[in-house]
């Protein structure tokens, strides 16, 4: 006999067979939202052995077993309170790097953008830090004498500014433009369909990729082509479109650039042929 397991926060449901459910297991634990909720009572079969009172299982909690990966899906960031700071960060930021697919593939998400502008500006801010601290270390060693233009007027004050408050606001602010830019050429390509929150995840979520910054000289040119990738999983995953369209509202603002290089050259064009 199955017993239909509900979830009164999230509404995830899941059928599990009662054998598996102990006697005195008062709570359960929903998979997806991680909240305790109450199990309801059942009669238990007079035939079945009685192992312990069942005072002795009022702190009980039954965790149901899961089927498939979907149904853990999520960001492990937002579970932290249970996986610990620690273990949420680097989870996430693993499977931000080389399980995308897996990350954005839960069925929902929770409302708001505090958790993932957190996360955004604490690894983005930390990998644009990487990022400005090799070419001042570069130039202070003499290695990078074509940055005397730009780095000789940096001292302590200037650099200290530039990474306390530089550079954690150029990351927020581009997290929200770069967001509402690409959230509207899905729009226009007829798939952001789960509107400019679920947009602005997989770009703050993407931030994971600048820790290759840490890689002098070539680090930045593979956190952006690994942060693009990420971008383009994630947002086929959460909202649930084909990766051509994805793939086309990124390609749309360069189809705009040359058009307006076009119509501004006709002029030009017009008078040289």
């Amino acid at each position: 006999m199955s017993v239909l397991l509900s979830c009164p926060y999230c509404s995830f449901s899941k059928k599990l067979s009662e054998k598996k459910i102990p006697a005195g297991a008062k709570m359960a634990i929903c998979p997806r939202c991680h909240q305790k909720f109450p199990l309801s009572r059942r009669k238990k079969p007079v035939d079945a052995p009685q192992e312990k009172s069942p005072e002795m299982f009022e702190s009980s909690i039954l965790t149901p077993p899961l089927d498939s990966d979907a149904e853990t899906a999520g960001i492990p960031w937002e579970k932290r309170d249970d996986l610990g700071l620690l273990n949420g960060i680097f989870l996430t930021f693993k499977n931000a790097l080389f399980q995308p697919g897996a990350l954005f593939k839960a069925r929902s998400y929770p409302e708001g953008f505090k958790e993932p502008l957190a996360f955004g500006l604490l690894i983005g801010g930390f990998g644009d830090m990487l990022a400005f601290f090799w070419p001042v270390l570069l130039f202070s060693l003499g290695v990078l004498p074509f940055g005397d233009s730009v780095f000789r007027h940096l001292n302590g004050i200037w650099i200290f500014l530039t990474l306390m408050v530089g550079i954690p606001l150029a990351v927020v602010l581009n997290m929200i433009f770069y967001s509402g830019i690409l959230h509207l050429m899905l729009l226009i390509v007829r798939g952001g369909k789960e509107g400019y929150q679920s947009t602005f995840r997989v770009v703050a979520y993407s931030q994971a990729a600048l820790a290759w910054n840490i890689i002098p000289f070539m680090g930045n040119w593979i956190a952006t082509v690994w942060k693009l990738v990420i971008q383009i999983i994630g947002l086929h995953k959460i909202h649930h479109i084909s990766y051509s369209r994805v793939v086309m509202a990124f390609l749309l603002p360069v189809f705009i650039f040359f058009v307006l290089i076009i119509i501004a050259m006709g002029p030009l064009l017009v008078l040289l042929f």
